[in-house]
């Protein structure tokens, strides 16, 4: 019989104890970290597990459509073919399949080639191709390669509003114009679906194609007419090219409801392909730019004075043959002038006529005025960079800020806020700001907000009709804008002329302008009011000779297609010089009392000599009635016909009754 020694048996056995307690040890370890992974980490490790063979497919959201105020399309969207590939099914392959597509897709082959060989399960090869680009890529059957729809902006009318409708980039997000400043409103939703990975990371869709448009976006209709849109662009590329300018706008809005019906800038772009807008200068000028706009700054610094009654149309002002010193800078006229009625400022436009008007007025009535206005402060306009122009504050101006103000420097403002306040004036003081937002539809119709007109008063009734009155003169004969005509159509408006700051000097160019012409018409039914600006034009820089044949062009072609109809008034009127408005051509000439005892010339009874007035203009029958001592009443424009009394002995301040007749 075998004898084991009793110290083996004691090892044996201790051997095989730890190998259990190893093999119980292993076993618990492995139970613990199944408890770990099933129970304490379930969740991790199933949504990792998950992520490799489930994906929830991101569909683009359709986009909602821009319409003008017709319901014509502006902007819309349309699904197109985008093409991506999947690198791991075309392996080896990948240098010629890149060659082969490259030459199709205008792609650069080494890149693409790049890209099919990175080993990845998805990579794109171009999207929102060509429809016959598509047909191409079909017809090669390349393994590995595939199509998916995606939805593309497109702008039917091509560069028209370019500037102002903007544009969205690749994944549907507004970049410039109305698709940014509404983009939340046309973008929608991005629509997720369900769907899985199979080997070869191809994503497939488990419940079919869902319906994006149940989450698009909503339809923007603007007050933007397509026509007049059309009209302004072309009128204003022609004078572009015509006085070679650099840059230009043309804004048109209703003076009674404030809805934008033009905005267009010169440089333009296509928004389908805006890729070098921006180097070329394109943008929505009439909202982004601030300027000095000179001249017709007269409009709303007369009215200020005329709405305080420190000033009457028939007020006059010694505007210094062309001259005048203020605070050690001599001030210019265009033309040299002697004395000129108020209404006379305007229609001439002299800038020391209108600096001895804010003189009187003062400069803390000026700003309220043009404050109230809108100046420094922006329309808030829907539309993306809204320049708030600059208007200091008036305990911070010089003499020559007043004076240099009335007359359109030492302040800019875009052109909506010039037209925010030429609106008050075409609508007996009622002020509208600009919009151009008409309303928004859901993707389902249903009518999500409308806009209605707003509108404060600004000023008084009669001092804009009184306003009405002035700017007619404008554009008759002796205005700075005479030539301006419109069969049948009275214009109300001012002529702008401003000199440019130079960036380098900071003083005034000599040879760099900004030409304008700031209106509306019919004069006394207003239907539109508008501003031209041309940019640095060469040669003349005359706004009556650059910018007034621009308004007149869309003026004409917008009153048609509107449909208001002549008068009979002023078709006759075009022929002849109408008659004058009564309080300002029939109001006496009051002149002070100091004048008139400085200046009358007496006969030996103590009576004064009226003048022979016969042939004399308006400025020159009231500077000859002051020397005389004798008041006018002044009949009708042009060269003096006829008077009563006579010439010769009359009162001490009589009243004389001049006629005057146009020549011609």
């Amino acid at each position: 019989m075998l004898k084991i020694d009793p110290w083996q048996l004691r090892w044996l056995r201790a051997r095989m104890i730890l190998v259990g307690l190893g093999f119980v040890a292993g076993f618990a370890g492995v139970l613990r970290r199944a408890h770990r992974l099933q129970v304490v980490e379930r969740d991790k490790f199933r949504a990792m597990a998950e992520e490799q063979y489930l994906k929830d497919v991101e569909l683009p959201p359709s986009r909602g459509t821009v319409l003008d105020r017709t319901g014509a399309r502006l902007a819309t969207s349309a699904d197109v073919d985008s093409i991506y590939a999947n690198p791991r099914l075309i392996g080896d392959d990948a240098p010629e399949v890149a060659a082969q597509l490259a030459p199709l897709l205008k792609l650069d082959r080494l890149e693409l080639e790049r890209r099919l060989e990175s080993g990845r399960y998805f990579a794109w090869v171009a999207r929102r191709v060509k429809p016959d680009t598509a047909v191409g890529v079909r017809a090669l059957a390349l393994d590995g390669v595939f199509f998916t729809k995606e939805p593309k902006r497109f702008y039917p009318a091509a560069e028209l509003a370019g500037p102002l409708l903007g544009f969205a980039d690749a994944d549907a997000r507004g970049i410039e114009g109305v698709e940014l400043a509404l983009d939340r409103v046309l973008r929608g939703e991005r629509v997720a679906a369900p769907g899985l990975r199979d080997a070869l990371g191809r994503e497939l869709l488990t419940s079919g194609l869902p319906d994006r448009d149940a989450a698009g976006g909503g339809d923007v209709q603007l007050t933007i007419d397509r026509f007049i849109q059309f009209a302004a662009e072309r009128a204003l590329a022609a004078a572009i090219e015509k006085h070679h300018a650099r840059a230009g706008s043309v804004s048109v809005i209703d003076p009674k409801s404030g809805q934008i019906l033009a905005l267009a800038s010169w440089p333009s772009y296509d928004p389908n392909d805006p890729r070098d807008a921006a180097k070329r200068g394109a943008r929505n000028r009439p909202v982004t730019d601030a300027y000095e706009p000179g001249s017709t700054m007269k409009t709303f610094s007369v009215a200020a004075a005329l709405e305080s009654g420190l000033v009457r149309p028939t007020d006059t002002w010694d505007c210094l043959m062309g001259q005048m010193m203020v605070g050690g800078f001599i001030i210019h006229d265009t033309h040299p002038h002697g004395v000129l009625t108020t209404a006379e400022v305007v229609a001439k436009s002299s800038n020391i006529g209108a600096a001895r008007i804010a003189k009187r007025l003062g400069r803390e009535r000026l700003e309220h005025f043009l404050r109230g206005l809108g100046f420094g402060t922006a329309t808030g306009v829907e539309l993306p960079g809204e320049g708030a122009g600059r208007l200091k504050p008036a305990a911070r101006w010089g003499e020559t800020d007043l004076a240099t103000i009335a007359f359109g420097q030492s302040i800019t403002a875009t052109p909506l806020q010039l037209l925010q306040g030429l609106s008050a004036i075409a609508d007996g003081g009622m002020m509208h700001p600009p919009r151009i937002v008409k309303q928004i539809v859901d993707h389902d119709g249903r009518l999500v907000r409308t806009w209605k007109p707003s509108e404060r008063r600004v000023m008084s009734p009669h001092t804009a009709h009184t306003m009405v009155e002035m700017l007619k003169l404008v554009t008759d004969r002796g205005g700075t804008a005479e030539g301006l005509v419109i069969p049948g159509y009275k214009i109300a408006g001012k002529t702008g002329t401003a000199q440019k700051v130079d960036p380098v000097t900071r003083r005034y160019s000599v040879d760099k302008w900004v030409s304008s012409f700031l209106g509306f018409v019919p004069a006394d039914e207003p239907r539109v009011a508008m501003l031209v600006v041309i940019d640095e034009p060469s040669g003349s820089h005359y706004g009556s000779v650059v910018a007034a044949p621009v308004f007149r062009e869309v003026a004409e072609q917008t009153l048609k297609y509107l449909g208001v109809p002549p008068r009979a008034a002023d078709l006759q009127a075009a022929k002849a010089e109408p008659p004058a408005p009564a309080e300002i051509r029939r109001a006496r000439v009051a002149l002070p009392r100091a004048a008139l005892e400085e200046t009358a010339v007496e006969d030996e009874s103590g009576d004064v000599v009226v003048p022979d007035f016969t042939g004399m203009s308006i400025a020159e029958a009231v500077s000859a009635a002051r020397r005389a001592g004798v008041e006018l009443d002044l009949v009708g424009s042009g060269r003096a016909i006829g008077q009563e009394p006579g010439p010769g002995a009359a009162p001490h301040g009589a009243l004389c009754r001049v006629a005057f007749r146009p020549p011609g």
